[in-house]
């Protein structure tokens, strides 16, 4: 599901402030199945396509953080 925004909208930074904490909630699953994989707990398989689906909704995510920054004006 998307939002429609526009600059100046109030639920810009809303948006925003909760894509940052999807991406270091995904980042953080991603740490975890690393390190189930390293202990045995997931075959090589099973790891490889959580992480290549974990890493799809980064992509994702990061991509909607660059675009909301843009109408923010936020700058790294």
């Amino acid at each position: 599901m998307y939002l429609v925004l526009m600059a100046g909208d109030k639920n810009v930074e809303k948006e925003y402030k909760r894509l940052l904490k999807e991406r270091d909630r995904l980042v953080d699953e991603l740490q975890k199945l690393k390190k189930r994989y390293e202990s045995g707990e997931l075959n090589e398989e099973a790891y490889k396509r959580n992480r290549y689906d974990i890493e799809r909704q980064i992509v994702e995510v990061m991509d909607r953080i660059t675009q909301l920054k843009f109408l923010l004006g936020v700058s790294d």
